[in-house]
C-alpha cells in the first residue's frame, strides 16, 4: 500500500505551489510592463525631439541646424534632403539605407540590432524648395540587453525565493503542528506502554488557539478515563478480596456435604456445589492477581528457574486431564535452560496454556510443549492440533472475559480471564507472547523471555 503524504508536507507543497504561481505572475507582469514602459518612453522622447526640431525649422530658427549638428540638444535627430540625402545630425550607418517614411514611430531591425525610428516630412514652398526630412532614431539594444539581464536575474531570484518560501512554509507548518505531534506522541505512549497516566504536553508559551483547546480537552478526557479505570481496578480488587472468604466457606461446606452424602442425589448436588465453587474460586484468584498487577502491587519474586523442571511439573499436573480427553501430552525441552522469573507465576502461565490446548483439542489429538534458547532469548512453545481460533477472533483472545463460544466455554468452565492473566504475567517479566492459529488446524502459543 502506498504511503500517504503527510498533511504537513501537503500544506507545504500547496503553499509553495501558490507562491510559485504568485511570484511568476507578478514578476511576469512587472517585467512586461517595465519593458513596455521603457520602449514607450523611448518612442515619446524620439517623437518629442523630432517634433521640436520640425517646429523650430518652421519658425525659421536656423540655429537649430547647429544644435542638431553638434548633437548637443537633439542627439537623436538627423536631417535629410527631400530625395533622402543626409544633411546634418546623428548619422547611424546601420539605418542609412532604411527608407524615410512618415507615420507613427516604428521599430526596425538591421543586422541583429533594433531601433526606434520616427520620420517627419516638412514641405517648403510651392516649388518644393526648403522641403526637408527629419528623422529621430534611438537604439533599443541597451534596453533589450537590460531586459534580458533583468530576466536572468529573475530566473536566479525565483528559485531562491521559492527555497525561502519552502523553508519558511515548512517551518511555520511544523511549528503549527507541534500540538498535533504531541497528541500523536501521547496516544502512542499510552497505547504501547499501557500507561493511561500520560498527558499531552502543552507548552507555557502555547498560543490560545483551537489546537491548544483540543489538547486541554483531550487531557481532561484522559483524566476522567484514568479515574474510571482506577475505580474499576479498585472495585475489582476489593470485590475479589471480599469474595474470597465466602467462597472458601461455600467450598468447605460443599466438600463436607460430599463426604457425608447418603445417596447419589445428595452426592451429585454436593459435587456440583464443589465444582462451581472451585470455578468461582479460580475466577476470583485470577481477578485478584490481575488487579494487583494493574496496580503494581503484585510481588514478582524473581529467582533462577529451571525451565525443563517447570515444564515437567506443568505436564505432570495436566496428564490426568489430557487422559480424560484422549489427548497425547508431549514435551521436548532443552536441558539447562535457566531464567530469572517468578516460579509460581511462570508455572501458572505454562499450565494455563497446556490446559487451553487440552480443552480445545481434538479427540486423539496432541498438545506439544517445547522450550529452547536462541539468540539470547528463551522460547516456550505450546502447540496443539485442536479446533483453532478464527482470524477475526485472534486479536480478541487477550481481552478480559472475552470468550469465543459461550456454550463451549461454559462446558469447560472457562471464565475468559486465563489468557489475559497469562499476557499480564509475561509482560511483568518483560517478555512477549505470540499466537498463531488456523481454524480446524490448531493453535501455537510462543512465550519469549530474555
Amino acid at each position: 500500500m502506498k504511503r500517504a503524504t503527510s498533511i504537513k508536507t501537503r500544506i507545504t507543497i500547496w503553499y509553495t505551489s501558490i507562491m510559485v504561481v504568485i511570484i511568476a505572475v507578478i514578476l511576469s507582469i512587472v517585467g512586461v510592463l517595465s519593458y513596455s514602459l521603457a520602449i514607450d518612453n523611448i518612442e515619446k522622447d524620439v517623437m518629442l525631439q523630432v517634433t521640436e526640431v520640425s517646429d523650430r525649422i518652421v519658425k525659421r530658427e536656423w540655429d537649430i541646424f547647429n544644435n542638431v549638428e553638434n548633437n548637443k540638444e537633439f542627439k537623436n535627430v538627423s536631417i535629410y534632403s527631400p530625395n533622402g540625402e543626409y544633411i546634418v545630425g546623428q548619422y547611424i550607418y546601420d539605418i542609412s539605407n532604411v527608407a524615410l517614411k512618415e507615420g507613427k514611430p516604428r521599430r526596425e531591425k538591421v543586422d541583429g540590432k533594433e531601433y526606434v525610428i520616427y520620420d517627419i516630412y516638412r514641405r517648403g514652398g510651392p516649388d518644393g524648395r526648403g522641403s526637408l526630412w527629419i528623422r529621430g532614431t534611438e537604439s533599443l539594444n541597451s534596453t533589450i540587453l537590460l531586459g534580458k539581464t533583468a530576466f536572468l536575474i529573475v530566473l536566479i531570484i525565483i528559485p531562491i525565493m521559492l527555497l525561502l518560501a519552502v523553508i519558511g512554509g515548512y517551518y511555520v507548518t511544523k511549528k503549527a503542528f507541534i500540538p498535533i505531534n504531541n497528541i500523536i506522541k501521547t496516544a502512542n505512549e499510552i497505547s504501547m506502554q499501557n500507561d493511561i497516566s500520560k498527558r499531552i504536553y502543552i507548552s507555557p508559551s502555547a498560543k490560545d488557539d483551537e489546537l491548544m483547546h483540543l489538547s486541554v480537552t483531550l487531557n481532561d478526557m484522559l483524566d476522567k478515563i484514568e479515574n474510571l479505570i482506577l475505580q474499576e481496578k479498585q472495585f475489582t480488587s476489593d470485590a475479589s478480596h471480599e469474595l474470597r472468604t465466602p467462597i472458601s466457606v461455600i467450598l468447605a461446606q460443599g466438600e463436607y456435604l460430599l463426604e457425608v452424602a447418603q445417596d447419589e442425589k445428595e452426592k451429585e448436588l454436593a459435587e456440583n456445589i464443589v465444582s462451581k465453587a472451585n470455578q468461582v474460586s479460580t475466577l476470583i484468584s485470577r481477578l485478584l492477581l490481575l488487579a494487583r498487577m494493574d496496580q503494581n502491587r503484585q510481588k514478582i519474586n524473581k529467582e533462577k528457574v529451571d525451565i525443563s523442571l517447570l515444564v515437567d511439573i506443568a505436564v505432570d499436573s495436566m496428564k490426568e486431564f489430557a487422559k480424560q480427553k484422549d489427548i497425547s501430552l508431549l514435551s521436548n525441552v532443552e536441558d539447562g535452560i535457566m531464567v530469572e522469573a517468578d516460579e509460581s507465576l511462570l508455572l501458572s502461565v505454562i499450565t494455563n496454556l497446556i490446559s487451553n490446548g487440552i480443552k480445545y483439542g481434538k479427540e486423539s489429538g496432541y498438545v506439544n510443549v517445547s522450550a529452547y534458547k536462541q539468540d539470547g532469548k528463551i522460547n516456550i512453545i505450546v502447540k496443539d492440533n485442536g479446533i483453532g481460533i478464527s482470524k477475526e477472533n485472534l486479536d480478541k483472545i487477550w481481552d478480559r472475559f472475552y470468550r469465543v463460544d459461550d456454550v463451549r466455554n461454559d462446558e469447560y468452565g472457562s471464565s475468559g480471564l486465563g489468557l489475559a492473566m497469562v499476557k499480564s504475567i509475561i509482560e511483568h517479566h518483560n517478555g512477549e507472547i505470540f499466537v498463531k492459529s488456523k481454524e480446524g488446524v490448531g493453535t501455537e502459543f510462543r512465550v519469549t523471555l530474555k
